[in-house]
């Protein structure tokens, strides 16, 4: 980073959790679960209300209405239900995606019909992000290049984006913007028109994760060691970064709730965590439950009223946070 910002040390206690900054970090046990079957996961997505969630093992794929508590068709078998590792659905919650790394397939999550599928070629998927109604797909590459998928025409753009692997992608509700981060150490905002860059950043090491506002003004990303950074990406400065000494975090799974107010993150150590935009301040911290050795959040989510988590168990956890101040 050109500046760094004090990463003051954060203190967190088991009943009564203090932030970095000094404030109180809230806490509460699940206030509800549901067991989405029990076979270890290998990759699951919320809808971003938690009203549906994808489940994906290494055999098959299903999709099931979290209201219910049912499937809501059959689960998609065969060789293109294999190896999935990668899912998401749209924002509108009317498409969604699977992908094995070497080919994504387009569904309609209304009817559980197939929609398109493209093939990566020689190339590796890193990661996949979706546009709000499902209209663009962006593929993220390990050769540093990134794929622009129109879905209703099938057009397709390759560009050059970054000289490393791309290991995070997030998209613009629009699907206008793509939000990249590398292991070329950069972060960068770009056209999926042409590829073009709007604005770019340059992190201490390898950058592991982004998220991006749906407007593409607000942008986080995080590194291999210690730059954890919101980006005001419409004055091109830095914002506030997260407050921490740890060495290491990784994120599974991020979005912004709160009229872009805060962050809710995912880890691969059973936590779900909320940040504070603003100043990067740890407001809140859940745990979700162990039930098997390694567990990790894989998805989160947000519907107003309760924030939700979904393990690599299959288990979908609410939380409350009404005693979390909403500015």
């Amino acid at each position: 980073m050109t500046s760094k910002l004090l990463k003051p040390l954060c203190c967190v206690f088991s009943l009564s959790l203090v932030g970095c900054g000094g404030g109180e970090v809230f806490t509460a046990p699940a206030s509800s679960e549901f067991a989405h079957g029990n076979e270890l996961l290998s990759a699951t997505a919320l809808t971003e209300d938690a009203s549906h969630a994808l489940v994906a093992t290494q055999s098959e794929v299903c999709v099931w209405d979290n209201q219910l508590k049912a499937r809501l068709y059959d689960c998609i078998t065969g060789q293109g239900a294999e190896h999935v590792e990668l899912v998401g659905f749209s924002a509108n919650k009317s498409r969604f995606f699977i992908s094995n790394r070497l080919s994504v397939t387009l569904y309609d999550t209304r009817t559980g019909r197939s929609i398109g599928t493209w093939l990566t070629g020689q190339e590796i998927a890193r990661d996949i992000a979706i546009s709000a109604v499902g209209d663009t797909l962006v593929i993220a590459y390990r050769s540093g290049k990134a794929e622009v998928i129109n879905t209703r025409t099938g057009d397709t753009k390759r560009f050059d984006i970054h000289r490393l692997d791309i290991n995070s992608v997030a998209l613009s509700a629009d699907g206008q913007w793509a939000f990249t981060g590398s292991s070329d150490k950069y972060v960068k905002l770009w056209s999926t028109s042409d590829g073009s860059t709007r604005f770019e950043e340059r992190l201490a090491t390898r950058v592991n994760h982004v998220t991006l506002n749906k407007t593409a003004s607000l942008g986080f990303a995080i590194d291999s060691v210690d730059d954890r950074v919101f980006f005001d990406l419409t004055n091109k400065k830095e914002l506030s970064e997260v407050a921490s000494y740890s060495n290491f975090i990784e994120f599974t799974a991020s979005q912004f709730i709160n009229q872009d107010k805060w962050l809710l993150t995912g880890s691969p150590k059973m936590k779900m965590r909320l940040y504070r935009v603003a100043d990067g301040e740890l407001i809140a911290e859940y745990e979700a439950k162990q039930q098997r050795q390694r567990t990790s959040v894989l998805s989160v989510a947000y519907d107003g009223n309760q924030l939700y988590s979904e393990t690599s168990d299959g288990l979908l956890q609410a939380w409350p946070f009404d005693k979390i101040s909403t500015k």
